[in-house]
This record gives structure tokens, sequence and C-alpha cells, in this order.
């Protein structure tokens, strides 16, 4: 195995996405308040102290990346509530986003491609892969073990040059692979298939 080989391997695994800034038709809204869901708590919402949109989307771009959805645009909000806790809750609308007032940042989509990261090529990737992770002693789901070896190395560095994570150039990505976070104890398995990363202003990143 050499690194052209785990990169093409990569090549062959990307999948379709869409990423989200400044420029373009509107396809969501950064933050701000929506007309539909305003940010004010209500008097009779006892349990809750604040609410934050974080972002609504067109989820014709979730259909577009492969993923299935029944409403015309998603949401999510942080929420406070009364005894100080953090959390998030998620909207489906069938509001066509042309159609939602809200006073946030306009995003708009250009179409990409999504790289995969070092630990999906590792459990995905073709039998060659597998083959090298044979010859190092090491099963597909051992990708912490090979992620010292020149190849891995390699891979990161083309990764991290695709990735927009690591771009200032992107706001929002739509569809394709996940992340592996630090905290992550494994990589989340193929079925669970990445809706909304966030960039803009992070950290906090968001991911839905």
């Amino acid at each position: 195995m050499i690194v052209d080989e785990l990169l093409a391997e990569g090549e062959r695994l990307c999948r379709p996405c869409f990423r989200l800034n400044v420029e373009g038709e509107v396809v969501g809204y950064w933050q701000g308040e929506r007309a539909d869901r305003p940010n004010a708590v209500p008097p009779e919402a006892t349990e809750l102290r604040s609410i934050r949109h974080i972002m609504p989307i067109d989820t014709g771009l979730l259909e577009r990346a492969g993923l299935r959805v029944r409403s015309s645009t998603i949401g999510f909000a942080e929420v406070e509530s009364a005894r100080g806790d953090t959390g998030y809750r998620f909207f489906e609308a069938d509001v066509p986003i042309s159609d939602l007032q809200c006073d946030g940042l306009r995003l708009h989509a250009a179409e990409g491609k999504s790289f995969p990261p070092f630990e999906a090529v590792c459990l995905y990737g073709g039998e060659c892969v597998a083959a090298w992770l044979k010859n190092l002693g090491l099963e597909r789901h051992e990708y912490e073990k090979a992620a010292s070896e020149p190849e891995a190395v390699g891979y990161f560095d083309a990764y991290a040059a695709r990735s927009p994570i690591y771009r200032g150039d992107v706001d929002v990505v739509v569809g394709g692979w996940h992340q592996c976070w630090p905290d992550d104890e494994f990589y989340m398995p193929l079925e669970m298939r990445l809706a909304v990363l966030t960039l803009r202003d992070s950290e906090p990143w968001y991911e839905l």
C-alpha cells in the first residue's frame, strides 16, 4: 500500500455534499430570528429561559445529498431551561425557504464532494485497504493504531487540504461524510448520515 492507493480509495468513497457560504441563491439562514418561531420565550413556557435559533435550511439540499426528508425546511435551536441547562431542539416545517421570514445571515450553496476521513476509508475502503491493515496486524476498526503509519500521515495531509473544516471559506456543510471528533470513542457507523455541520463562528460546531 502506498499513499496514492489510499487516496484513490478515498476518491472512490467520496459523497455528494453542499458547501454553504454567503454568495448565491438563498438556501438557508445563519442565526437571526424567524418570524414564525421568535426567539422570545412565551410567558406560558415556564420551563424555558431562552431560545436561540441556529439555522433553518432547505431540505431540497438534503435530498440531493442522498438523504430523505419529508418537510420543506428543517431547523434547530439552542434552548436554555429554567434550571440553566442547555439543550437543542429540531424543527420541521412545510414552508419553502423562499417564503421563510428570517433576519439572519443568508446562506447559499455550492455543490461539492465530501472526501472521507481516515477512519471511514479504513472501515469502508476496498480489499487493498483491508490487506494493508492486515499486514500491520490490524483489523478495519483498529484505525487509531494505524494512524501513525506513513501512508496514514499522507492521507491525513490530503484530507486536511480537502476538508472544509480546515478551511476558512465555508460556513456550513450539508451532507457528506461525518467527522470523528477527539472525544468520540469510535467512528459512527455508515448508517449515521451527516445532515448538517456548521463551521461559521466555531467553536462550537453544530452537527446534525
